[in-house]
């Protein structure tokens, strides 16, 4: 159970302990379904976003100020320099990054700056302090872990589709068939590279993930550039999955074209230190993309945050689940489109 919301004075009270300085206000920036985070006008000089997080059984403050901090230490700019942080309070203060959700007006060069990000994350995989960075939330390494959180997922939903008719027909009829070609795909091209799906990627082939990267998290500034914020599940990741997640994201909408080009200046990148790198890619991203549309269904879960998230928003949750079940629709017949071979026979 997640503690209360900080109101606008709290804001101040622990913005003023945490900067050492007077906050002249407080306004809520933005809402979201994992933290709250709230703009304060200091007295003197720039503002600061204050965040506010759950106290959900994660460590999520840890984990993105343990990024933020080393990302700032190293020279990334495209992030928010953090400034000091009150465990106790679930509360952390951070530089306040001016700009409008880029997702709003996506440009041509959205996938271009998204790649460019996350190669220059990769330039610090053995930079000080890297080693000691943690995992990403639900970070995979190898192809038997993909394919366990996937069934894991799966039969979760199962339990709950006995009352929603329409999403047993999709997952029944649609999904799952077409994660299963994927998977006997992905053991059959493993075993003809003599590779082994269930061992781990060893760490020298691990990529620095934000784990939720794309137009969502980010922020434009007036000339047009992307900034980045939320690394509340940081660390160290597969990178075909960093390549999969960032191209799939439903909150990034990217168009094909544009997730296109994103996977192939990534797959150069990390294809020059992995030989298997490309027949991974090639066997994991349907299941990755199977496990997305999953994680779009994670409304239909009784005591899901996805579903707390849409009651607060108002309106029959039934349309709006319905809703749900169409954008994962939609996503699985991209993903199907990208690999006709998944088609079951």
């Amino acid at each position: 159970m997640s503690q209360p919301d900080l109101s606008v004075q709290d804001a101040v009270s622990i913005g003023s302990r945490l900067s050492g300085a007077r906050v002249a206000a407080a306004q809520p920036a933005r809402a979201g379904g994992n933290n709250r985070v709230f703009r304060l006008e200091m007295a003197e000089g720039s503002p600061l976003a204050l965040k506010h997080y759950p106290s959900d059984g994660r460590d999520r403050l840890g984990q993105e100020y343990d990024a933020l901090s080393f990302l700032s230490r190293h020279g990334i700019n495209a992030t928010p320099r953090p400034i000091a942080k009150d465990p106790a309070a679930f509360c952390a203060l951070y530089q306040w990054l001016d700009g409008e959700p880029a997702v709003l007006h996506p440009q041509p060069d959205d996938a271009d700056q998204l790649a460019d990000f996350l190669i220059e994350l990769q330039k610090l995989h053995d930079a000080e302090g890297a080693q000691t960075l943690r995992n990403a939330s639900a970070s995979i390494f190898s192809a038997e872990a993909a394919i366990a959180q996937y069934e894991q997922r799966l039969d979760d939903l199962r339990r709950a589709s006995d009352d929603h008719p329409d999403l047993r027909a999709f997952m029944d009829g649609s999904l799952v068939p077409t994660a299963a070609v994927a998977i006997r795909q992905l053991r059959r091209r493993y075993a003809e590279r003599g590779l082994d799906p269930a061992a781990d990627l060893a760490p020298a082939q691990r990529a620095l993930s934000p784990s939720d990267c794309g137009l969502h998290n980010a922020l434009r500034t007036d000339d047009g550039t992307l900034r980045f914020i939320d690394f509340e599940y940081f660390g160290w990741d597969d990178p075909v999955k960093l390549v999969s997640d960032t191209a799939i994201h439903p909150g990034s909408g990217l168009p094909v074209a544009d997730a296109n080009r994103l996977i192939e200046r990534l797959s150069r990148a990390f294809a020059a230190g992995d030989d298997a790198f490309a027949v991974r890619l090639d066997v994991l991203y349907p299941v990755f993309g199977a496990i997305w549309c999953l994680i779009v269904l994670n409304a239909y879960l009784p005591e899901s945050r996805s579903r707390r998230a849409l009651a607060a928003q108002g309106g029959d949750l039934t349309v709006r689940l319905a809703g749900q079940l169409d954008k994962a629709r939609r996503l699985h017949q991209t993903i199907c489109q990208r690999d006709p071979d998944l088609t079951p026979r």
